[in-house]
């Protein structure tokens, strides 16, 4: 596995070049990318002037999110998926591996068993299109409570029925991403994680819940950075599971900007950085040095005079 910086799961904004810089100086292998708005620049220009920041930096592309609403009707899904046969070019061309979705956690359209269907069947046509250009798909899903509001039928919100879905796509090039925060509020426990080989595990992702907040009632908001113990998960055990069972995916710090209000988002990147080489380190991992220590390292030789 490697450390992957996701600026969309730590609410963090701004133009490609500085969010590369942020991910290259906090010592970050990996960087989330939005393919959508790649595919958009390519188009309006060319696909070499729009991946030009990308190529020079050498960053490895972890994964992206597709911008496909599972609970749309099916005139805009079928739309959405003619659109992944560009997409899937740009992101093969960049050398994208892994292209992430999560499924709805709640609907009005229909009850659980025939929306399952539903489901299952979208995301076979979706890993279909992805297989075509060698990209898996990578399927989460979400379980704050505010995502149930104003909807009839609740749908997947917690590890049980998401492992259920996510099984019952048969396609090869499919497999999970593991959110910490959604595995512990969707009721996960260490047991149920370590059933699922690193193998078939697409992302991970890792954030903490407050250890005050009520698992019934809490928010997505409600999201911390990792730490190395949390509520009834421990980071340090996760990690170490997916290191002994061949994950080779990007692994990503979660939190959210409402925790952390008032701060840089420097400051975000340094302290998700921390957080994740502390439990790679605790979990008996290589850790590489940041750039500035490699510098630090360097001895000074005087000039000759």
């Amino acid at each position: 596995m490697f450390k992957n910086f996701c600026p969309s799961a730590l609410g963090i904004n701004g133009r490609q070049s500085e969010l590369i810089e942020l991910a290259l100086t906090y010592a970050f292998r990996g960087m989330d990318v939005d393919m959508h708005d790649m595919l958009r620049r390519s188009q309006r220009t060319t696909f070499e002037d729009a991946s030009k920041y990308l190529k020079a930096s050498e960053i490895k592309i972890g994964s992206f999110q597709l911008a496909i609403d599972l609970d749309s009707d099916d005139d805009t899904f079928t739309a959405a998926v003619a659109q992944l046969h560009p997409l899937g070019e740009i992101a093969q061309q960049l050398g994208a591996e892994r292209a992430l979705i999560r499924v709805p956690a709640a609907t009005n359209r229909l009850p659980f068993n025939e929306f399952f269907d539903v489901q299952r069947n979208r995301l076979g046509q979706i890993a279909d299109v992805l297989g075509q250009r060698e990209i898996k798909l990578g399927i989460g899903f979400r379980a704050g409570a505010e995502l149930l509001e104003g909807k009839e039928f609740t749908f997947v919100n917690n590890v049980e029925t998401f492992r259920a879905l996510v099984d019952a796509v048969p396609n090869e090039n499919v497999g999970y991403v593991i959110d910490t925060w959604d595995w512990v509020v969707g009721d996960g426990a260490m047991d149920q994680l370590s059933e699922i080989s690193g193998e078939k595990i697409v992302a991970l992702r890792l954030g903490s819940v407050p250890e005050e907040a009520d698992l019934a009632t809490v928010k997505s908001t409600d999201r911390l950075l990792p730490e190395m113990n949390g509520v009834t998960l421990d980071h340090v055990k996760v990690v170490g599971h997916l290191n002994e069972t061949n994950f080779s995916g990007p692994m990503s710090p979660t939190a959210s900007t409402s925790q952390y209000k008032g701060q840089t988002r420097e400051f975000l990147v340094q302290k998700s950085q921390e957080a994740i080489d502390g439990i790679c380190k605790e979990a008996g991992m290589t850790v590489a040095p940041l750039p500035m220590d490699l510098i630090e390292d360097i001895p000074y030789e005087p000039t000759p005079m």
